[in-house]
Order: C-alpha cells, then structure tokens, then sequence
C-alpha cells in the first residue's frame, strides 16, 4: 500500500471500530490501480456526517450539506464523505437533493465512470461492482450504467471522458462515446470555470491531440467560448509539438495562437481567467511572430514574455531558441529598471524639473543606453548622461 494510503489508514480504522464502514474510493484507487502516481485521497464512509463528527475530536464542515466532514488527524486534514444517492439534475449539473445511505454500492452507482466507481478497503481488496479494473485492462472509459443518465446528471462528466482520454491514452467504450454526442448540448448548462478546469488538463495529457481530436469529433466545440467554427484551427494544431504541456499560461497562449480570436482579450475573458495570465498572453501575443531579437528588445520585453514566444514558436515548427535567449538576457547589464544606478528622483533632482511624460521617455532612453553599451551602469556617468541629453 502506498505512503498516502497508509499514513491515512487509521482514519479508517477509527471509523470502523466505531462499527461503520470506510473505504478508499474514486480516482486515487483507479490511479494506484493503474500505477500512476496519487496525489490526493478521498473517504467514503456509511456513517452520517454527524456520526463522523462523534468520531474524530477535530473536524470542519467542509461541505456537511453534501455529506462532506474534514477532520484533523495526526496533522493532516482528510476529507469524508457519507455513501449517498443524488435525486434528479434539474440544472444538469448539481443534484436537487441528497439523501444519505449505507450502501458502498449504491454510493458506486452514482459515479461517472467504471473506473472510478471502484473503492479499496483496509485490506487492500478492490470493490469493484461494475467493472472498472477490466475497462481499464481494455483501456477503455464506460460510463457507470447508462450513460445517457450519467451525462443527464452532470454533463461536465462529458469533458472529463474526454480529458481522460488524454490523461489516460485510453478510448471511450462505444455506448459512452454514442450518448456523449447525442447530449453535448448539455454542456451549455456548464459553468465555463468548470470547463476551462477540464481543457486544461486535457491540454496537459500525453494524448493531447486525441482529445482534441475527439471534441470535434463529438461537436463539443460550439460549446466552449471562442471555438465556435474553429474546426479547422483545432485540426491543424493536432499537428503541432504539444508535447509536455504543463504551464496553465502557456497552454492559453497556444490555444490562441492556434485560434487566432479577433481579439485576445476578450477570448480570455470569456473563459473567466485569471487577470495576470490574461495580461500575460495578451502581452505576447503583441510580439508573438518576432523570432529575431536585439538586446534592449530581450531587456523591454522581459524575460517570462520572450519565453512565453519562444514557446510559441517551438510548438508551430519544433525550434527553439531558449537557451541563447536566457544566456543573452544573463549578460545584460541591467535587467530590470531596478537595476539602474539612478531613480527617476535623481533624475528631477538633477534637472530641476518635476514628473511628466518627458521623465518615462527620458529613463527609456536610459535604459537603452546603458544595455547598448553607451554608457556604464553608475550613478555618475548617468549623471553627465542625463544632463548631456537634457542641454
């Protein structure tokens, strides 16, 4: 058993002696299953949230409505979920209701797919009432009964089919695939945040472009914000080097070089993203074409930008010039407008003159003229400098 599971087993023990049941389940089982690494664990229990709370002296309500209780033990948090059964999906994406059971099975029931819906016990045996180890030997995703109700449930379950796809380099089992393209318009009830979660990580997998391949495929494209009629977009990037995509920014700043949206920004912000890494991908986008640099453009760009367009251009043609880019950006003298011997308050100082669009021209010019060599990096020489340029 590995580490993770182990250092968890007494939160287990502790709920059974307390006479319940308590079980590994969901993508951590699949995932020691498959011998890939795990990073989190989850616990599914058949005591009731406030018998879980009678158990453990420490715990938090983390989402106590949906049966979820945190507790503290041996300095680490854990969380544990009551066996449940869901009711219908009014909004295709939340449950209207939950009603707590005592049934590992009918708890299994309610997940997405087979492999998924297998859980471990202290033992280390594998509950598995639906055939999730043999999909997985078959290398293929099922969804857990019929997958038309499963999709009908939570219709973000179709994304991550897809992105496991990717994750995985598995297929989708024919009925699975059959019900995703019959319901994909299910995804128009799906907060875009959630979606984005799921294209990331489908931009992360070893096979990246089957998944990409398999969202047009299944017409899923209309459905998520700028990749409306970017059929051919999406085809001809299956064609690039998207190997080893682990950079949220970076994988934002491909999609829209692959896209090509009228306007960067608006894309972005259509995906609900973060304000830095849309200023970032906007920002590069401004030079995204540029592949040949002087030394004060490496200096105005900024180093994480250059990078960033680098990037760019090795996932389009395979070639890179990163490391002679790095080595230039090193050997500059400055590197930041910290780095110069002199503040614009010198620079008043100096002239007699107060701020305005003259200072932010002037210190520009400085700083080319320090990185170009002109003149050296301290505070007298900048002096004469700035005072020879004023006069």
């Amino acid at each position: 058993m590995k580490e993770i599971f182990r250092k968890a087993v007494p939160v287990l023990e502790k709920l059974e002696q307390a006479g319940f049941e308590a079980y590994f389940v969901g993508g951590s089982v699949r995932d020691v299953i498959l011998g890939r690494d795990v990073a989190d664990i989850d616990i599914a229990t058949s005591a009731f949230p406030e018998e879980v709370k009678q158990v453990f002296t420490r715990t938090f309500d983390t989402g106590i409505e949906h049966g979820t209780v945190s507790v503290l033990d041996a300095g680490e948090i854990y969380e544990i979920t009551t066996f449940r059964t869901e009711g219908t999906y009014a909004d295709f994406r939340r449950p209207d209701e939950v009603t707590f059971i005592r049934s590992l099975e009918k708890d299994l029931e309610r997940r997405d797919f087979t492999m998924n819906a297998i859980a471990m016990g202290l033992d280390g045996r594998f509950i598995d009432p639906f055939g999730g180890q043999e999909d997985m030997k078959k290398k293929q995703i099922r969804a857990v009964g019929k997958p038309w109700e499963r999709f009908h449930e939570d219709a973000l379950r179709m994304m991550r089919g897809v992105r496991f796809v990717s994750q995985l380099q598995f297929q989708l089992e024919a009925d699975t695939y059959a019900a995703m393209q019959q319901n994909r318009a299910l995804l128009a009830n799906i907060a875009v945040e959630r979606i984005a979660v799921e294209l990331v990580k489908l931009m992360k997998g070893q096979a990246v472009k089957e998944g990409l391949k398999l969202l047009a495929e299944l017409d899923m494209l209309p459905f998520l914000p700028g990749f409306q009629e970017k059929a051919p977009a999406v085809e001809a990037l299956q064609n690039w080097h998207l190997e080893d995509l682990q950079d949220e920014t970076v994988i934002w700043f491909v999609l829209v070089l692959a896209l090509e949206p009228e306007n960067v920004t608006s894309f972005l912000r259509a995906w609900k993203l973060p304000n830095k890494l849309m200023r970032d991908v906007a920002k590069a986008m401004e030079k995204a074409e540029k592949t040949v640099w002087s030394d004060y453009e490496l200096f105005e760009t900024g180093i994480e930008t250059v990078r960033l367009i680098d990037y760019g251009h090795y996932v389009r043609t395979g070639k890179s010039q990163w490391e002679d880019l790095q080595a230039r950006f090193l050997a500059l003298p400055i590197q930041s407008r910290n780095d110069v011997q002199a503040s614009g308050n010198d620079v008043m100082a100096w002239t007699n003159k107060t701020g305005g669009p003259w200072l932010k021209e002037l210190l520009a010019r400085l700083n080319q003229a320090i990185i170009e060599g002109d003149i050296a990096n301290n505070p007298e020489e900048i002096k004469g400098w700035v005072k020879h340029v004023i006069n």
